[in-house]
């Protein structure tokens, strides 16, 4: 199967974000862009990984079901000190009013690994944005990253960056010199 199932953010949506964490420029740092070379899987999940590493925040959609990429890109956020945003709407996948949970009912139910995870979940895309308005700008300093992630992250700064235009567009955005 193929990424057309994949759920991936529209225009209005990176609007709300941006309209929420007014006026705080926020520059998207997007991992549905082409990549240069989809043989290089280290390099490929170096890319994602770099991301989350430069980005001073990660927001996740999590109003429908999400994989194991998600998952991974939410452990690597907090093991780079990245803060997590996360947008799951009362009563759905991940968030509910009332659950009936390994065999109890929990009031205010919100998926272990999100919740520990996140440093807030939020209804919509606006009030991510409101949240990523008010978080500290932390310097970001590849060197921090784990051994776990520090080989991708150099396999992709070595080998792919430097024909990745949409991700050096936005590092200049950002004014990060490489």
């Amino acid at each position: 199967m193929g990424d057309e199932r994949k759920l991936c953010w529209t225009d209005l949506e990176r609007k709300q974000v941006q309209e929420g964490a007014h006026p705080l420029e926020v520059v998207f740092l997007n991992p549905d862009d082409p990549i240069t070379d989809p043989t290089n899987v280290l390099g490929q999940f170096g890319r994602d990984m770099y991301q989350v590493l430069m980005a001073s925040a990660v927001v996740v959609d999590a109003r429908e079901r999400r994989g194991l990429g998600i998952g991974v890109e939410m452990a690597a956020a907090a093991a780079l000190g990245t803060p997590v945003i996360v947008v799951a709407p009362r009563n759905s996948k991940y968030r509910r009013d009332h659950l009936v949970y390994r065999g109890a009912r929990v009031e205010g139910y919100v998926h272990p690994h999100v919740a520990s995870l996140a440093v807030a979940v939020v209804d919509d895309f606006t009030e991510a944005g409101e949240v990523l308005r008010g978080l500290p700008i932390a310097p970001r300093d590849a060197l921090v990253a784990p051994a776990w992630l520090r080989e991708s992250i150099d396999e992709y700064r070595s080998k792919v960056l430097a024909g990745d235009r949409p991700m050096l567009d936005a590092l200049h955005r950002l004014g990060v010199h490489r």
